[in-house]
């Protein structure tokens, strides 16, 4: 028996931004059924009914996979057509991309088949690049600083620039909509003129690949941009439907995206170089980036600063941990602006921590050569599990034999129990791939291996791959090497030993005078590890 109906051409599948309403979508549907090719008997139009909130807990990367899952079961006997066209507003279209990615490449998941009928993805004011709390209105900004480092429960907290999973989706969609070819859907990004979360330049991922385009619509803000309704401030009557339009139905061209620099047009390689502890990046980065851009014209060096950290902010998790999502929103950015080119790393001390620790996280970053000097890190770093991943081609690990911030500062806080630092940078690594250099030890302390007369072999390496030639060896003292062995022990006695000193202080002195003994103790400490 022949169904009552025909198969109709198109889904339209919507989803909201935060707390949109369920209706959201019903007037710019209504319109869109008198277009032709749009109406009743040619689409099925369905608003996703449970966007994230702004109280959803949980991964957005989770989120992502349910809404892959929910459309892939929604598209199932009439309701699957030969077109899919998926429009997402603010965070709602940064969860179409991913889960588009994740039913196309099997991510968290199967493979899914709507994945190959999805022939155009509108973005309504994605925050492609995430949320950069930096372009916020000030009591925005007081409020971030205040609440957001304890509230890492919530969904939208995944939104945030640098974060793993706005990190893992740009780099993903450049790699993976590139392979596609002429069979990429369309991706159309809408941005409202109003609006600080959103800039041109956010979306430079869309853009420079083949299908992408973007459109701003004039007089919209971030929350309106959907609404086509008689009270929106428009040039003319209907613009924005008309603009809606044109992005869900019309035939469109690609465009250029917007012309990068003239230093960077011609980049054929870009190299990280990030500072440690103690430093910035006035100093051998930019060293670093005279010498490779005498042999190398078309070489980017990219020396970002995250400004001076002392010993004292590097023993403590939550500072040393707070440049994560910076040092993966450089890289994102950067990988925008150059797609296809070699990425390489150099990094020192605390730059070490970002590195290792960013590629634990996001599994979608990918360097080349990789210098090491001072490294923070652990021993038992797996570098063979970032081999055997993609994630970098060849390491260099420069360990110096006086280096006191890596032997007996990282060995003490291994004995507080932080085991994302270690002795790595003194020591070596345990598990490294073939090929990789591991110098034990030249003669110096933490920043040996930079000097400038060292600085030559690093470019060299850096551009060619070739680890440096001669290396110096060395070995640190019996008494050094105790220290470090001896330092997480050390702690816990030291420690003791404050705290009865301390006790017998105000046993012996008195309260008033005990406490300020201890005081003045505790703010010495505190003094040398922060001018250290």
């Amino acid at each position: 028996m022949a169904s009552a109906h025909p198969p109709r051409r198109r889904l339209i599948v919507y989803v909201g931004g935060l707390s949109e309403p369920p209706h959201a979508a019903n007037e710019l549907f209504h319109r869109l059924r008198h277009e032709p090719g749009y109406g009743p008997d040619d689409a099925i139009y369905w608003q996703f009914p449970e966007p994230v909130t702004r109280l959803s807990r949980g991964s957005l990367a989770g989120r992502c996979r349910d809404l892959a899952d929910r459309l892939d079961a929604y598209w199932t006997g009439p309701r699957q057509t030969s077109e899919i066209v998926l429009i997402g507003h603010s965070i709602g279209g940064v969860m179409l991309r991913y889960a588009f990615l994740q039913a196309l490449r099997g991510i968290d998941g199967p493979q899914l088949a709507w994945a190959d009928a999805v022939t155009r993805i509108v973005l309504l004011a994605a925050p492609n690049r995430g949320i950069d709390l930096n372009r916020a209105p000030w009591p925005c900004r007081v409020m971030a600083k205040l609440f957001v480092p304890l509230l890492r429960m919530f969904t939208v907290l995944d939104m945030l620039c640098g974060t793993p999973f706005i990190t893992n989706l740009r780099i993903q969609w450049l790699r993976e909509i590139a392979d596609l070819g002429d069979k990429a859907p369309i991706v159309v990004q809408v941005r409202a003129k109003n609006d600080w979360s959103v800039q041109r330049e956010d979306s430079r991922d869309l853009e420079s690949l083949p299908t992408g385009v973007q459109k701003l619509m004039p007089n919209a803000t971030h929350a309106d941009i959907a609404c086509t309704g008689r009270n929106v401030h428009e040039d003319y009557a209907g613009q924005r439907y008309d603009i809606l339009r044109w992005a869900i139905t019309e035939n469109i061209e690609s465009t250029n995206p917007s012309p990068l620099p003239a230093q960077e047009a011609t980049i054929k390689s870009v190299v990280f170089a990030l500072h440690g502890i103690r430093s910035g990046n006035g100093e051998w980065p930019t060293e670093l980036e005279q010498k490779l851009l005498e042999h190398d014209k078309n070489v980017l060096v990219v020396t970002p600063s995250y400004g001076r950290l002392s010993a004292y902010d590097f023993a403590l998790p939550f500072t040393r941990r707070r440049n994560l999502r910076w040092f993966a929103d450089q890289y994102s950015y950067h990988l925008a602006r150059h797609p296809g080119v070699p990425f390489h790393f150099a990094g020192h001390s605390n730059g070490t921590y970002l590195f290792g620790q960013s590629l634990k996280q996001i599994p979608a970053l990918e360097f080349q050569n990789v210098f090491l000097a001072g490294s923070v890190l652990p021993r038992e770093f797996d570098w063979m599990e970032c081999a055997d991943a993609g994630q970098i081609r060849s390491l260099v690990n420069v360990c110096a034999s006086a280096d006191k911030p890596v032997a007996w500062l990282c060995s003490a806080l291994r004995g507080l129990g932080m085991r994302d630092v270690g002795v790595g940078g003194f020591s070596g690594f345990d598990s490294v791939p073939p090929g990789t250099l591991q110098v034990r030890y030249i003669k110096g302390g933490h920043g040996a291996a930079l000097e400038d007369r060292r600085l030559p072999g690093v470019v060299e390496y850096i551009r060619d791959g070739e680890p440096p030639c001669g290396p110096e060896h060395t070995e640190p003292t019996k008494m050094f090497e105790l220290i470090s062995r001896s330092a997480p022990i050390s702690t816990w006695l030291v420690g003791g030993a404050l705290v009865a000193l301390g006790w017998l202080a105000v046993a012996t002195l008195g309260p008033l005078v005990g406490i300020g003994i201890v005081a003045g103790m505790l703010a010495a400490t505190y003094a040398g590890l922060k001018v250290a």
